[in-house]
């Protein structure tokens, strides 16, 4: 999905801003192809055998782990997980059955009516700040490379070795980025009380328009893409010991 989205990004980047550079816009992108909708459905299952991965992992804790502050934090990590692979699965069913094609506008709705709640600006401002810290914790791993640990290196030629670890850092860095660019955008979002400056779809648009311009959006594109194409990476390589971790 990082690798559409990249694509999609670019596309943004060159001027077609009337593409949706989300994972949403992913999926439409998917299922606007031959046989598309039946890839989208098995997408969909997909996403919700993950989502019940993440939602059991959450449930169970992590193996050997004591209910410390840290095993509290792994299993919320889980269950918010399992949340947003819920809310993709939901988006790719509706595609499917076509009952909410190009309909859009799920943060902005969704942001909308948080902000109309008591203390609406606060939450969204922390949930941008909780964004920004996601994405700086991200491309903090682009420079310590501690994804490295969880990948089986031994044995692989030194071109597989230093390409995994490229690609992992661009990728990381290039997520973190976009979660911080989308988080600052929230938050900007809630100040403002103007829910249109939600979601990553209009946060990348915003940063297109912006004075960094193309250039930028096209660099977080290629990171993005560059991410997915490490997800496959880390998904051959990865340690049996590190699957719980994944």
């Amino acid at each position: 999905m990082y690798v559409v989205v990249g694509v999609l990004a670019l596309q943004v980047a060159a001027g077609h801003t009337d593409d949706r550079a989300d994972q949403r816009g992913a999926i439409e992108t998917v299922a606007a192809q031959p046989v598309g909708r039946l890839l989208v459905l098995v997408l969909a299952i997909g996403l919700l055998a993950h989502c019940g991965w993440r939602l059991y992992r959450a449930a169970r804790g992590t193996p050997g782990d004591d209910d410390d502050a840290g095993s509290v934090l792994q299993r919320i990590t889980q269950l918010s997980r399992g949340v947003v692979y819920a809310g993709f699965a939901y988006v790719a069913l509706r595609i499917v059955v076509d009952a909410g094609g190009g309909s859009g506008g799920t943060s902005q709705k969704a942001a909308s009516k948080a902000l109309d709640l008591p203390g609406g600006t606060s939450l969204l401002v922390a949930i941008g700040v909780g964004v920004m810290a996601a994405g700086a914790w991200h491309l903090s791993k682009a420079f310590t490379r501690r994804f490295a640990k969880d990948l089986d290196l031994r044995g692989r030629s030194d071109l597989t070795r230093r390409g995994a670890l490229t690609i992992g850092s661009i990728g990381f860095a290039g997520r973190g980025l976009v979660y911080i660019v989308a988080g600052g955008f929230l938050a900007h979002a809630a100040l403002e009380h103007d829910p249109n400056e939600t979601g990553l779809d209009q946060s990348l648009k915003r940063l297109a328009e912006s004075g960094y311009g193309p250039n930028a959006l096209r660099a977080l594109a290629i990171g993005l893409f560059l991410f997915g194409v490490f997800r496959v990476v880390d998904g051959m390589l990865r340690r049996e010991a590190a699957l719980a971790y994944a």
